[in-house]
């Protein structure tokens, strides 16, 4: 099958006409009228800001091919809407597709409906909460050269926006104490970034006990009442003032309130929320490899899997007990020509952890049979970046390189270095200046974090490594050995922040 895109109006117009005239039109002498009886189903669960797509409609025609136009747009109080807002709205027409007949192998034309009429209004639109009006001229065309048949439908089409509601009431860390002696409050939940805040709060369990503030959301105990030692679990509604709708939070993964007469201290949970396992070579397992230069190296032997490392057993959950860790080495034949990879973790949403949370992100890495150059120099290292734009092309991403930013440790020494230690054995001259005899890390396993802070009202979080070579030509032997690199258990993990 073969469908044509459809680019311009005038393209279009052509193409229905060539369709009408070959398929529609067998009696020329046929009186057509202008459409008629459009019928929209009217939209009332859309929110602010977010994606909206309507139900295609249905509209009388007298059997000709309809293009649909949005005319203007108008808010509840009249005003038609201007650019700006308008550039998130677009309307589908009819898709003509060229069908190949299966006997004769003859071009068939053919119209797909499915879609025509469809209103999208784009992820990210300026329409405030309120009630819009779209004003949609339906066109046909009964003979080619002859003027078009058109209607305007006003009010066509209706639209109501509403507050986008909480989906997330953070309160931090989920495990809170309030002292009998009243002298301790929770803390003041967080509703996400994207919530509309016009919103008030209330208890739907354990009034008798305890107290919200309508509009922090701060509980406390309620003054004068006979309260026991124990755990609660209250429930909560976020009431929005302007549409009045009620979402309802309540359970042990949302809140949990420890009322005692003494202070008690309550470990801080932490959720490794991305731990791929790597196991094979795709994003369901956590990443993607990309070769930018291949060198010697054959792609089925670029990252490829091997054991984890072993020091990460301890800490790795279960949910990732598969895990493998990857490796290239460009060793080849003796001789090592320069290669360029990347290995780039799926990309991850850091703001439903930016409220109340420590973040970082952790792994594990090794280098193995990298020597030197004739000048001192390694001749390969593994570098570490972030990105907040990476989609799919490590070249049109804009990168951070962090190797400085990281916090690591050699073979659980106990010792915490600054910056990812120096490829090789750390001997002989130091051109670069990063040679440290006392962080050698060659053939070692070496454990990294990075504080993300920084990084956590990301959207789009990307961590990647890149296999990076510093010479030309090929090495071997004296002029020097491009070794190989270990990635393994790469993951991020959230802490819960102690209760203030």
């Amino acid at each position: 099958m073969k469908k044509i895109a459809i680019l311009s109006m005038t393209i279009v117009l052509s193409l229905f006409l060539a369709c009408q005239e070959d398929t529609f039109m067998e009696d020329s002498q046929v009186e057509y009228a202008p459409p008629s009886e459009l019928e929209y189903m009217d939209m009332i669960g859309a929110r602010e800001g977010q994606r909206i797509i309507s139900f295609p409609p249905a509209v009388e025609t007298g059997g000709l091919i309809p293009v649909f136009e949005i005319v203007k747009v108008k808010d509840g109080s009249g005003n038609v809407l201007g650019d700006d807002q308008m550039a998130f709205i677009s309307i589908e027409n009819p898709e003509v597709e060229i069908l190949v007949e299966e006997e004769t192998g003859e071009d068939v034309t053919a119209v797909n409906y499915k879609n025509a009429g469809r209103i999208t209004v784009a992820d990210g639109n300026l329409l405030t909460i309120d009630t819009y009006s779209f004003d949609i001229k339906v066109t046909t065309y009964p003979t080619e050269g002859a003027k078009g048949l058109e209607t305007v439908f006003e009010d066509g089409f209706k639209l109501a926006v509403g507050p986008v509601l909480v989906n997330n009431l953070n309160y931090m860390p989920k495990t809170q104490n309030l002292l009998l002696d009243g002298s301790k409050e929770t803390s003041k939940p967080s509703l996400g970034k994207s919530a509309n805040t016009d919103v008030i709060f209330e208890l739907g369990t354990h009034a008798d006990i305890f107290t919200i503030d309508a509009t922090t959301g701060i509980i406390t105990l309620k003054e004068g009442a006979a309260i026991e030692e124990g755990t609660y679990y209250p429930q909560v509604n976020v009431i929005n003032t302007i549409s009045e709708e009620v979402v309802i939070f309540q359970g042990e993964s949302f809140l949990t309130i420890i009322v005692s007469a003494e202070p008690v201290e309550i470990p801080l949970k932490t959720f490794k929320f991305f731990y791929p396992t790597m196991e094979a070579e795709n994003t369901m397992y956590g990443y993607r490899k990309i070769v930018t230069e291949a060198g010697a190296v054959a792609d089925n032997k670029t990252w490829i899997q091997s054991g984890a490392c072993p020091l990460a057993a301890d800490d790795r959950p279960d949910e990732a007990a598969g895990a493998k860790s990857v490796f290239t080495n460009i060793v080849i034949g003796g001789e090592s020509l320069p290669h360029e990879s990347w290995v780039v973790m799926n990309s991850q949403n850091l703001e439903d952890y930016s409220f109340g949370y420590d973040l970082s992100a952790i792994f594990w890495m090794k280098n193995q049979y990298v020597e030197y150059m004739t000048d001192g120099r390694t001749p390969t290292d593994l570098e570490v970046y972030v990105s907040s734009d990476f989609a799919s092309s490590v070249e049109d991403a804009t990168w951070e390189k962090i190797n400085m930013k990281l916090k690591c440790e050699i073979n659980n020494s106990g010792t915490i270095i600054d910056g990812t230690p120096y490829p090789g054995d750390q001997k002989g001259d130091d051109p670069d200046g990063r040679k440290d005899t006392g962080a050698n890390a060659d053939a070692k396993w070496v454990k990294c974090t990075l504080d993300l802070s920084p990084y956590k009202e990301l959207s789009n979080f990307t961590l990647a490594f890149k296999f990076a070579s510093y010479f030309e030509g090929s090495i071997s032997g004296d002029t020097g050995r491009g070794g190989r690199y270990y990635i393994s258990d790469v993951h991020m993990q959230a802490t819960e922040l102690p209760q203030e």
